[in-house]
């Protein structure tokens, strides 16, 4: 399986490689005018803050083995770069559909009891960066660099927490609590984001990091983390 992903990761460097070739960076990146694209992604997203830490101190002084984990999401962003002037730096913006949320593990052994326990939270979102300060640093006619750093603001519209719970004679305990019936739930959330870019003509692959600033949590430090990993098309 980790083969086909290594050939199927080789024949798209391949692909854009040659594309590089034949195609220059979009005209706007030279001339000051608007440069609109389209992005699709994954992201790995998580949550920290001091809430977490505590959490894991809970842990610790039952006895139980947890952990926070990554759990998987996806993007589809659409957006627009504005140069300014003929210089490389621009100034964007855009909208994005998303993801949210995070896992949790939890093992606990006592005598012949076992006791494992899982939540994951997973929410669907609006997102805006009305905010996005860039630098294009072009190698070539055909390749350049993206620095990028901006704000964010986002609104959970669905998602749900489910809790899953295994005892030690193999029955299981499942529950699905939609987020609208999470009295704690908050679902604003505002903050910063940062990555880099490499445009390859009109393609373009971006790892961006966010990191929130409104508590999902109410009363709890739980502030949302995601690591995406794009692929774009400017026109």
């Amino acid at each position: 399986m980790k083969k086909k992903y290594i050939l199927l990761a080789f024949f798209c460097a391949c692909t854009l490689i040659l594309q590089a070739q034949t195609s220059t960076l979009p005209n706007g990146f030279s001339n000051g005018g608007f440069v609109c694209f389209v992005k699709t992604g994954i992201s790995l997203n998580c949550v920290a803050g001091d809430g977490v830490d505590n959490v894991k101190t809970e842990w610790a002084a039952n006895k139980i083995n947890g952990e926070f984990k990554n759990s998987l999401g996806g993007s589809l962003t659409v957006g627009v770069d504005m140069p300014l002037g003929v210089s490389p730096f621009y100034y964007g913006m855009s909208i994005s559909a998303a993801m949210r949320g995070y896992k949790t593990s939890e093992k606990l052994k006592e005598g012949d009891n076992k006791l494992e326990g899982e939540e994951k939270l997973t929410a669907f979102c609006a997102q805006l960066s009305p905010i996005n300060f860039g630098y294009i640093a072009k190698l070539t006619d055909h390749i350049a660099l993206d620095p990028h750093i901006g704000l964010y603001f986002s609104y959970d519209f669905s998602g749900s927490f489910s809790n899953e719970i295994s005892y030690s004679n193999n029955y299981k305990e499942t529950k699905t609590t939609d987020i609208s019936d999470k009295e704690d739930y908050n679902r604003y959330d505002a903050g910063i984001c940062g990555g880099i870019g490499l445009w390859i003509g009109h393609w373009n692959v971006d790892i961006t990091y966010q990191r929130g600033i409104a508590s999902i949590k109410k009363g709890d430090d739980y502030y949302s983390t995601k690591l995406l990993l794009s692929v774009g098309y400017a026109f």
